[in-house]
């Protein structure tokens, strides 16, 4: 490998998990599950074609905890019973297959920005709130989250919301049944428990809600709790956006007095991402390295490791890592476009990666078009159950 990549591929410990290297799979919703939130063979396909890339860790998807409130994933995975734990097993044991540690993300809905795509399901938020939808400056590709009408949510009430932060630890004990190593909490982009954080979307005065430290408590009490319920060994991260991007919403010194909170709660990781969909521009950044200077901030006021997204060279993740701006990163639509990024930069061949395009093609499919992703620099993304290196396969000395 080139001799500045070296420090990607040094291990690092999450907790009490030992990464192989810093580069993680984010969690990406790709629209590849069926309509009841159970694992598909495809999904196991996609996530083993990652897994075996060469990655530390893969990331798996937005997973719901109930089935009662609105969801933008309507393929997506579900923990919401006991009925998910057999193909949860099989998704986390073939992401071990790979040779990666398998972490899941966990969320108890979508909030206002879920709007009308579930009407079989309530619409919620913390207040009665409804969606910023950026207008102006999208690209021609996502256009389409403009033309969304915006519904008023159903403010949830104080027995709603501790019976979500219950649904949240349920879920993560049928995900620590299951195998996975890791949860990761839902709390950015503009979602239900990043509406909880929001200054903007939380116009509450109750305990959950008026100052900072009741727009957090949610996500503090469903941190304190997963670790409570599943033992201090076992990891537990929070994802969040370090800056809404739209007027009166969460901003950086805000978010360094959460992280630290969060840390204090017990979170072993943070994850600082950026933006929501009165900010899509923000979101989806047209460049790259866009939101490294938030996560730089927070890493300085905490002491767990921080990763951030919104990589594709080499050079800028090394450097990221190097410069003590970050502890690992998360790689979304890169490994979209070639799931072997990391094998490729390790064996010096990053002159041969397929680099995403940033079409936003995949980005139309999962939340404007609601349907599987795909990838022109990828035709094989989406169609992994037919390639048969991509069959989930255990190495030898793995068993089954």
């Amino acid at each position: 490998m080139e001799p500045q990549h070296k420090i990607i591929f040094e291990p690092m410990n999450i907790g009490e998990i030992q990464l192989d290297n810093r580069i993680a799979l984010a969690p990406t919703y790709v629209g590849m599950g069926d309509e009841t939130g159970m694992v598909t063979d495809q999904q196991l396909c996609y996530y083993y074609t990652r897994a075996t890339g060469g990655l530390g860790l893969v990331i798996v998807e937005i997973t719901g905890v109930t089935g009662r409130f609105a969801f933008i994933a309507g393929r997506g995975l579900g923990a919401a019973s006991d009925r998910s734990i057999p193909g949860l097993q099989d998704l986390a044991r073939v992401i071990h297959w790979g040779g990666a540690k398998a972490f899941i993300q966990l969320a108890p809905g979508h909030g206002a920005q879920a709007m009308s795509h579930h009407k079989r399901r309530p619409l919620v938020g913390p207040s009665a709130v409804p969606a910023l939808i950026q207008q102006d400056g999208l690209p021609k590709t996502l256009q389409g989250i403009a033309k969304t009408s915006p519904e008023r949510p159903r403010p949830l009430e104080v027995e709603e919301i501790i019976g979500l932060k219950e649904a949240m630890v349920r879920a993560a004990v049928r995900a620590k049944r299951a195998g996975f190593d890791g949860i990761e909490v839902h709390g950015a982009h503009g979602y239900l428990l990043c509406q909880f954080t929001s200054p903007y979307y939380n116009r509450r005065s109750d305990d959950y809600g008026g100052s900072p430290e009741k727009r957090w408590r949610l996500s503090l009490e469903t941190i304190h709790g997963m670790k409570e319920t599943l033992g201090k060994n076992f990891v537990v991260g929070y994802r969040f956006s370090a800056r809404e991007w739209i007027p009166g919403g969460l901003d950086l010194p805000e978010s360094i007095e959460m992280a630290k909170a969060l840390q204090d709660a017990g979170a072993d990781y943070l994850s600082v991402s950026q933006g929501c969909y009165g900010a899509a521009t923000h979101l989806f950044p047209a460049g790259e390295d866009a939101m490294t200077e938030d996560a730089a901030a927070i890493r300085k006021a905490v002491s767990i490791p921080v990763m951030c997204p919104n990589f594709q060279d080499p050079d800028k993740v090394a450097e990221a890592i190097s410069n003590g701006s970050v502890d690992l990163v998360a790689l979304s639509r890169a490994l979209l476009a070639d799931p072997m990024w990391a094998i490729k930069v390790k064996e010096g061949r990053a002159a041969e990666i397929e680099k995403c395009k940033r079409c936003y093609q995949c980005v139309r499919a999962a939340i404007v078009d609601h349907v599987p992703v795909r990838c022109p620099v990828n035709p094989r993304l989406g169609f992994e159950r037919f390639d048969a290196q991509s069959f989930p396969r255990p190495a030898i000395g793995q068993g089954g």
